[in-house]
């Protein structure tokens, strides 16, 4: 008797966790379904802390940029070439 009870409950709720989740995703209001992506989206750093940590590393270099020199003209008066291990320093002006 008492798995009839717990089978007709977990049916129920079942059912309305996918009627509220097809509705939410329906709406033209867009606020709850994103919430709802980003609580699943979640679940990644619950069971896979290391990957999830990974990605996120991932994400981050994609935002990289280079180091350039400032085109003031206030560059150092050296040169620095990391494949042939030199450096070079430029004579002043003056």
């Amino acid at each position: 008797m008492i798995w009839v009870v717990f089978g007709v409950t977990f049916t129920l709720l079942l059912g309305l966790l996918l009627w509220a989740s097809n509705k939410a995703l329906r709406s033209p209001r867009r606020g709850l379904s994103a919430g709802i992506g980003d609580g699943l989206g979640s679940f990644i750093d619950v069971f896979d802390p290391g990957n999830a940590r990974a990605a996120r590393d991932l994400e981050d270099q994609d935002n990289v940029g280079q180091v350039v020199p400032s085109p003031d003209g206030d560059d150092p008066p050296y040169g620095v070439d990391l494949k042939t291990g030199r450096v070079t320093i430029r004579r002043s002006a003056t």
